[in-house]
């Protein structure tokens, strides 16, 4: 049986578009992070004109596709302007989420705009403080290889 190649948790950076176009930063912290894909669709039942009382299948037709990005972890005070930012803005903010390794490991990026939805920082006492933050796409997110 052949190992499983793994990535560490370093090899997934979730980062934000700065105030240079072009360069992005991964604020420091999250100890968690995610990317949810979803696509929206519409089903039918098509039934088969051969014999109708066989049961129907369900065809599926794509209305959208979205992409969700969450992440948790401890508030850096390095990172706080960063999403502050993020999150009063209107406009929508550039992201960038890494994922390590070569082009033959599947390494690359998906990038495109987003929304910060949800930014929640909060403290329990004796603890550090914690930040919670959601983004939600507004637009196409694309995937580049690591090559280009």
């Amino acid at each position: 049986m052949a190992q499983a190649t793994t990535l560490p948790f370093s090899a997934f950076k979730v980062m934000l578009e700065t105030d240079t176009p072009g360069t992005f930063a991964a604020p420091c912290g999250l100890t968690e992070r995610s990317i949810t894909f979803s696509k929206e669709t519409n089903d039918t039942t098509s039934i088969d004109c051969d014999d109708e009382d066989a049961p129907a299948w369900v065809d599926r037709d794509v209305v959208s596709l979205s992409a969700t990005i969450s992440g948790e972890g401890v508030m850096a005070r390095e990172s706080l302007e960063l999403w502050r930012d993020a999150f009063t803005t209107t406009d929508t903010v550039n992201v960038r989420i890494e994922v390590g390794g070569t082009l033959a490991q599947g390494g690359g990026y998906w990038s495109g705009a987003f929304h910060v939805t949800s930014f929640e920082p909060g403290a329990t006492r004796g603890e550090r403080v914690s930040v919670s933050v959601e983004m939600q796409s507004s637009g196409p997110v694309v995937w580049t290889d690591a090559a280009a």
